[in-house]
Formats: structure tokens, sequence, C-alpha cells
């Protein structure tokens, strides 16, 4: 697990073989459909790719394969974003981030594939970066793309979490590119205290405050 510093929040991960964390039993999952929609208090099962919901409603929980899991954490609420590169380019990280009228306090970003691994079409490529393609081959980067949105909304004021492991060439994280899996990484935002007895995932992690980031 990844622990979310001074806030008494996890970030959980499961993969292959259910590696290396527990998913709790109790965890809220949404109906993906690569979309921009965010549902508040989600009882689970909803069409949307994003949720937000008070401190102890509940555990947000995403399933990805290559795609990109957000999770946000405010003083009194967290969410959760599922972001492709049509959820990208539709908004749901500003979005996300637009549905708490307080400021963002951390930006988790979980494992997804990476730049390097992820070659797309001239349509995709301007789609997702908003700026128009030149060459022949165009690489996606999901994560600095959310990083920009978020940061363009917020002005840089939030902690940032990057567990940047590519899943495309993790052997312990299932990827649709790499095999055409239809198998998930599952990951999920919780209290501390229900994942005290698993061993921390620190590996790749980068965890930046917002004062060394506006330095």
């Amino acid at each position: 697990m990844t622990v979310i510093p001074e806030t008494g929040l996890y970030a959980g991960l499961s993969g292959v073989n259910g590696k290396p964390d527990e998913v709790p039993g109790d965890a809220l999952f949404l109906n993906q459909t690569h979309s921009n929609r965010i549902v508040i208090n989600p009882i689970g099962g909803e069409n949307a790719d994003g949720m937000v919901m008070p401190r102890g409603f509940g555990i947000p929980a995403l399933k990805v394969a290559d795609c990109l899991p957000v999770f946000a954490v405010w003083d009194e609420y967290i969410g959760a974003a599922h972001a492709g590169w049509k959820g990208l380019a539709g908004g749901i990280v500003e979005n996300l981030i637009s549905s708490v009228d307080s400021p963002l306090r951390w930006l988790v970003l979980g494992p997804c594939i990476c730049c390097e691994c992820y070659s797309v079409g001239k349509d995709v490529f301007e789609a997702v970066a908003q700026v128009e393609a030149e060459g022949q081959s165009h690489r996606v980067d999901l994560r600095a793309n959310a990083i920009r949105r978020a940061s363009n909304l917020c002005k840089e004021q939030f902690g940032l979490i990057n567990i940047e492991e590519c899943t495309k060439e993790s052997t312990s994280l299932y990827s649709y590119r790499r095999n055409a899996t239809a198998s998930r990484n599952i990951l999920w935002l919780a209290e501390t205290e229900r994942g005290e007895h698993i061993p921390h995932l620190n590996s790749e992690m980068e965890c930046t405050s917002p004062e060394r980031r506006k330095n």
C-alpha cells in the first residue's frame, strides 16, 4: 500500500495473482465506460468513471489495465477517476477536482501505461494533448497530462503522489496493450487502520508536497 501523508489514508493495489494488497470487501466500484461523468455519493454500479464522497462514506475503487487511476483527497472528501485517453480528453480530471468546492490536498496517480509504450494515432494524440500533431508516431503521457490539467485548475497548490510503474512493462500488473487481457488491476483509497497489516508498496513512488512543487 501507499500511505498518503498526514491524511490517515492509503492507496491499495491488487494486480496479478492478487499481489500485493487485499481488496476491501465493501469497496465501491462503478460501471466504467470511458466517460467524463462523476457520481457524488455513489451506491456502486453507476455508469460513470469518477466518484466523490465524504470521508467515512465508503471506499472508492477502480479497475484499470493501462488507463490511469486517479485519486483525489480534500480535507473532508475523497474521490477517484478512471482516466484513459477518452476520459482525459473529455475533462474527467477537471470534473473530479471541480466536484468539491474546497482546496485539493493530494492527487494520487497509480500505475498506468507509460509514455514510451503508448503510441497512438494523430487524432487521439491531438484530442488528449490539445496540440496539433506532427510526424507519423505519437506517444501519449497519461500521467503528465493529468498533472498538467490538475495544475492548470489548482495552480499547483496540492501534494502529488506518483506510483510510477508501467502496466505494460510490469509482470505484476495486468495490461491490455501487452496481451489483450480481460483482467484488471484494482486500486482503492481507504482509511489506514483498515490496512495496517498490509506490507507497504513504495516501489517507484514519488511523493511531492505542495511547498516543493511551488519552487
